[in-house]
């Protein structure tokens, strides 16, 4: 069965000694607080640090329009997934240009341009050392809203600590991904130790 949010707050649920959820509209305490801090949480967690299986390289759309910042010539749109950008780079690699981020654009002089980034990975591609720290890491955040218990938010966060660094270690493990492909085409991007690759589709 594939791992969805819910099963993920629940788990997080169980951490803090509370009923778990179905859905994120159940009407319970437990579900409108996950529900109002979940995807908060988790794209903090994807941020935290360039994850190798949530990285991804993609050649950018080239927009037409002008930049509203005249030191620059071309307009590319981000994807709608970005979490944090690793490098913006040229069609031979190369990074050692200017460009600007404005919002979901990037402004270059390149007609070309790629970026590489973290992306707002699904639930069902993540590897289990990530949702281990995902569940961690929702537990500690949502134990003062659900419980009150400060104590209990404390030992939260340490073991928060702790699957953090476990993660981070696996994850060093893992191979970032290799493939660049145009815009508008399937995309490479390598998942984690036990799935070698999946593909995903950018659309223009």
């Amino acid at each position: 069965m594939a791992l969805t949010k819910f099963d993920i707050s629940s788990q997080a649920l169980t951490k803090c000694g509370a009923d778990t959820i179905s859905s994120f509209s159940d009407g319970t305490h437990e579900s409108n607080v996950c529900s109002v801090m979940y995807d908060t949480i988790k794209k903090s967690l994807l941020y935290y640090t360039f994850w190798n299986f949530a990285i991804i390289k993609v050649q950018m759309n080239r927009l037409v329009e002008t930049p509203t910042d005249k030191k620059f010539i071309y307009v590319f749109s981000l994807p709608a997934d970005v979490i944090r950008i690793r490098s913006v780079f040229d069609k031979d690699g190369h990074s050692d240009f200017t460009y600007k981020k404005e919002g979901q654009k990037i402004y270059s002089n390149n007609q070309i341009a790629f970026v590489e980034y973290v992306q707002n990975m699904e639930e069902t591609f993540m590897p289990s050392f990530f949702v281990e720290a995902l569940v961690s890491k929702i537990a500690t955040e949502i134990n003062e809203a659900i419980t009150s218990n400060g104590s209990l938010t404390d030992r939260l966060a340490s073991d928060f600590q702790q699957k953090l660094r476990a993660a981070r270690i696996a994850d060093g493990q893992e191979n970032p991904p290799q493939n660049i492909m145009p815009a508008g085409r399937l995309i490479e991007a390598h998942l984690n130790s036990s799935t070698s690759d999946r593909f995903r589709h950018e659309q223009n």
